[in-house]
């Protein structure tokens, strides 16, 4: 049950909260009022999409807040456990919708930041809305086997989850059996492929950061004669008398000055260093040499690694791993048979399990689509559709996510004429009225139920009927209902009334909620247009007295 309502700064409505009672309640205002506003406003919280255009002017965001109240439903509280939102059944459930001017909205559960995707996943079991234009999904053919699905859902979901579960598993099944046959062509070849390449790659024995080692080696080797030629400068030089030259200038002058002595010591190690160093040079000088087959081996190497690269990745890492994969597919395929052996004996045993689902559900839904014929067309009279044949067919197809019935609405609305699909012959009036009377007839969910000018197309009596049916779906679910029908309007206790106000250029809509006196104010506005008279307020009071006691 939806509690409360509350919108700031969105479109007409600058700060409104809307407490709702249990059972039936009815919005009424002119044209333009602000009543497809609170649709939309209503839509935000479970999911739909924002605009940020409809932010009132002069302001950085709009607020929706919707409290519901939902007492112990399982199906609610095991949705959202599933969801790791944790509510306590005596809690209510908070829900709101921050529209900014960015263009992007934040959504919150009881406080917690959500996605969007939530919120839609949450708000199907809150709040049905029906829309001036909710008929048009009648003429759709794919949502009649929904449609007649949800007359039975309690008694069919069990069921489903046990056959989508298998059902999934059956196209896993049937995936990869395709995979598999599409391996096994040319099978043998493949084998022998598989095994050169990673026989290739084995016998390389590939090492980490080997290229860069290498590479340094031909980079050696491909300059031996410019390094010797380099030593051997460096050998002349630490050979020169330079550095002795200093030692005995040195040496000559360190009588005059002490100081000179530790200059001299520091010169006696550089050149022992130095002289070492010289022999070290000489060692390496005379034994670096250009091995031509050393370097003609290395670059082989490179070679090798380079066409592997080319082959298998652009690296010795890539080349691995593509070992590994090539691993993998060989033992599949080495298994190949047997796999595939195991999962068609698997796909048969999936199959005749999903068609004994299949004919059950298929069964369920053949007796509720008898029900739904019969009683149909009584709610249909009601609602001043004389004379109607209608059919639910029920034809097999190959086996799909929802079985293997394809399922058809059919509808007949001339004596004497022949069954034709509802999308082909039924009007929106007429689809209106079917929408309703079909809610009617599986008004025992115990959810909140919203009609949006449902009486489009229709008034009078038709009218009338369609507000006690209304009312009669309202005895077991909360009913809101936005209409211009005063027949509507006169039969719930509950009306409150959208106003559109202008003060100091400002526009805004205020929603009240209207006493008895009122009410009959604004049905008798509703019955002779502005100019309310004795005679209409009159008529408003017998609609009234009427309808209070009036239930199916």
């Amino acid at each position: 049950m939806l509690l409360s309502l509350s919108i700031s700064n969105f479109a007409v409505f600058e700060n409104v909260t809307i407490n709702f009672d249990l059972g039936f309640n009815v919005f009424t205002g002119e044209t333009g009022s602000g009543k497809s506003i609170l649709i939309e406003a209503m839509g935000l919280i479970l999911g739909e999409r924002a605009s940020k255009d409809l932010i009132r002017k002069g302001k950085k965001s709009a607020l929706i807040e919707g409290i519901f109240d939902i007492g112990d439903n399982e199906n609610i509280h095991s949705h959202l456990n599933s969801l790791n939102i944790e509510i306590d059944k005596e809690d209510y459930l908070i829900i709101s919708r921050e529209i900014l001017d960015n263009g992007k909205s934040i959504s919150k559960i009881n406080g917690r930041v959500v996605p969007l995707s939530t919120l839609k996943s949450i708000g199907v079991f809150l709040i049905d809305i029906y829309s001036q234009f909710g008929h048009e999904s009648l003429f759709k053919k794919e949502n009649h086997i929904k449609m007649l699905d949800s007359l039975i859902e309690k008694d069919l979901s069990p069921i489903f989850k046990e056959y989508s579960k298998l059902f999934n598993r059956y196209i896993q099944v049937c995936n990869e059996i395709n995979n598999l046959e599409i391996k096994l062509l040319n099978k043998e070849s493949k084998i022998e492929q598989l095994n050169y390449e990673i026989n290739e790659i084995d016998e390389a024995e590939l090492k980490e950061n080997e290229e860069e080692k290498l590479l340094k080696e031909i980079k050696k080797l491909s300059n031996v004669q410019e390094i010797k030629k380099s030593l051997y400068e460096a050998l002349r030089l630490i050979n020169s008398d330079d550095l002795n030259n200093v030692y005995s200038i040195l040496n000559k002058i360190q009588g005059f000055d002490e100081k000179l002595e530790s200059f001299l010591s520091r010169l006696d190690i550089q050149l022992e260093e130095i002289k070492l160093l010289g022999y070290d040079l000489r060692d390496y000088y005379d034994e670096l040499d250009l091995d031509e087959r050393q370097l003609s081996n290395i670059e082989n190497r490179m070679s090798l690694i380079n066409r592997l690269k080319r082959k298998y990745g652009f690296s010795i890492e890539k080349i691995k791993e593509y070992r590994e994969s090539a691993s993998e597919e060989l033992s599949l395929l080495l298994e190949a048979d047997n796999k595939l052996n195991s999962l068609l004996k698997e796909k048969a045993s999936l199959y005749n399990t999903l068609k004994e689902k299949a004919a059950l559900i298929s069964k369920k839904r053949k007796d509720a689509s008898e029900y739904l014929e019969k009683q149909l067309l009584v709610e249909l009279n009601d609602l001043n559709m004389k004379n109607i044949k209608f059919k639910v067919n029920i034809e097999k197809k190959d086996l799909g996510a929802d079985g293997w019935d394809n399922v058809e609405f059919l509808i007949s609305t001339n004596v004497g004429s022949d069954l034709y699909s509802v999308q082909k012959i039924v009007s929106g009036g007429e689809a209106s009225r079917i929408m309703l009377a079909f809610k009617k007839i599986k008004s025992d969910i115990g959810q909140t139920m919203v009609f949006d000018e449902i009486d489009t197309g229709i008034s009078g009596k038709t009218a009338q009927m369609a507000g006690i049916k209304m009312k009669y779906i309202a005895m077991n679910n909360q009913v809101i209902c936005v209409t211009h029908s005063p027949q509507i309007a006169s039969i719930p206790k509950t009306h409150f009334l959208i106003e559109k106000n202008t003060v100091d250029n400002n526009t805004y809509s205020t929603v009240k909620k209207l006493d008895y006196e009122k009410r009959v104010l604004e049905i008798a506005r509703l019955l002779s247009g502005m100019k309310i008279t004795d005679k209409s307020l009159n008529n408003a009071k017998e609609l009234i007295e009427f309808n209070k006691n009036t239930v199916e």
